[in-house]
C-alpha cells in the first residue's frame, strides 16, 4: 500500500524488457529526489534474476520501493494481440486489471516504458482529475484517423493509452475492469490498436485531457526542447534500443542506463549503435529491411513470429 505522499506508477512488461523498465525507473528517481515512489510491476515472465536486478534501484535511491505482481496469462489468453504488431504481447492489457491489483490504492500514475522522465512528477500526481476516471495524452491530428477506424463520434480526442493518470478507486465503484474485458473480447479483431482502441471506447467523456508536456508524443525528441518533462518515443525507429543510423534517443538512454542497475550493459549497449552506423537489419509489419551506412539495400516479406520483440529484429 502506497503512503499518503508516497506517488504509485505502473507498468506492465515481459523479460525482455526488464532492462528499459530500470532505465525508466533510474530517469524518473534522478530527478525526484525529494518524493518517495512505489513502483508497481505487472508481469507474467519476468525471471527472478530481473526481478532482483531490477529491485537493486531500491539501496541505490533510498526513496524507492519496487513491487512485482505476477499475473496469471490464461485470463488473457482470449484477448487479441495482432500479429502484425510484432513488439505487441497480451502485457498490454494488465492496466485494466489495475484497480484490483492495487486494491488498496485510490490512484496511479500507468506508463509504458518506451519513455524517460526528465523532470518533477509531482504535479501530474497531484492533478485534479476533475470528475473524470482517467487523464490521457492526444493522439493529435494522427488520434483523427484513428476515430474513424473504430467509429469514434464526437469532438473529444483520440488519447494514447501509453499514459494514464487512474483513478483507481472511481475504476473499482464502476466496474471498469469488467467493462473494459467485455468490450475487448466483444471488438476481438475489429481493433488495430488494441487496449488502446478499448481504453477511448469505454473512457468516452471521462477523460481528462493532459498537456504535451506528459508525453512527448506529437513533439520531435531533441535535447534542447524546453517544457517536457516526459518523452515518449513512439514508433519502432524511435525507440532507444534501435540501432537505425538515424535516431539519436540512444543518447539520453545510455545517461539514465548508467544510473540503473544494468550499467554494466552499456558498453555493449554503445557498440550496438556504433555498429548500426554500418549495419542494420529489422522487421517491422512482417517486412524485412537492412540498411547498410544507412541505405536501404534489401526489403522483402517475411514470415515473422507474433511475438518478435524489438532485441530480436536488432540482430
Amino acid at each position: 500500500m502506497a503512503g499518503k505522499d508516497t506517488i504509485s506508477i505502473s507498468f506492465s512488461v515481459s523479460d525482455n524488457y526488464a532492462q528499459h523498465l530500470a532505465v525508466v525507473l533510474a530517469s524518473v528517481l534522478c530527478h525526484n529526489r525529494n518524493h518517495n515512489f512505489v513502483f508497481h510491476v505487472l508481469h507474467r515472465n519476468i525471471t527472478p534474476e530481473n526481478e532482483r536486478k531490477v529491485k537493486e534501484l531500491e539501496p541505490m535511491y533510498p526513496n524507492c520501493r519496487v513491487e512485482f505482481h505476477k499475473i496469471d496469462a490464461s485470463r488473457f489468453e482470449k484477448f487479441h494481440v495482432p500479429a502484425e504488431l510484432e513488439h505487441v504481447t497480451q502485457e498490454m492489457y494488465y492496466r485494466y486489471i489495475l484497480p484490483e491489483v492495487l486494491k488498496d490504492e485510490a490512484r496511479t500514475i500507468y506508463s509504458d516504458v518506451d519513455v524517460l522522465c526528465v523532470g518533477d512528477l509531482k504535479p501530474l500526481w497531484e492533478l485534479d482529475l476533475q470528475g473524470n476516471i482517467i487523464g490521457a495524452v492526444s493522439e493529435g491530428a494522427n488520434g483523427e484517423f484513428k476515430k474513424q477506424i473504430i467509429h469514434l463520434e464526437g469532438d473529444a480526442p483520440y488519447f494514447y493509452s501509453g499514459l494514464l493518470v487512474m483513478d483507481l478507486k472511481a475504476m473499482r465503484e464502476g466496474d471498469y475492469t469488467g467493462k473494459l474485458t467485455a468490450k475487448t473480447l466483444e471488438m476481438g479483431t475489429k481493433m488495430a490498436w488494441p487496449d488502446q482502441d478499448v481504453i477511448n471506447i469505454v473512457f468516452r467523456d471521462k477523460i481528462l485531457q493532459l498537456g504535451p508536456e506528459w508525453d512527448g508524443i506529437n513533439v520531435k525528441y531533441s535535447p534542447f526542447k524546453k517544457g517536457i518533462v516526459i518523452w515518449h518515443f513512439p514508433g519502432f525507429t524511435m525507440k532507444p534500443w534501435c540501432n537505425i543510423w538515424k535516431n539519436i534517443t540512444w543518447l539520453p538512454y545510455l545517461k539514465y542506463l548508467l544510473q540503473s542497475p544494468y550499467r554494466n550493459r552499456a558498453f555493449k549497449f554503445i557498440l550496438g549503435h556504433i555498429a548500426g552506423f554500418f549495419y542494420f537489419g529489422y522487421t517491422k509489419k512482417q517486412v524485412r529491411r537492412v540498411l547498410v551506412c544507412g541505405i536501404r539495400v534489401g526489403k522483402y516479406k517475411v514470415r515473422s513470429p507474433s511475438n518478435m520483440t524489438p532485441e530480436a529484429a536488432n540482430e
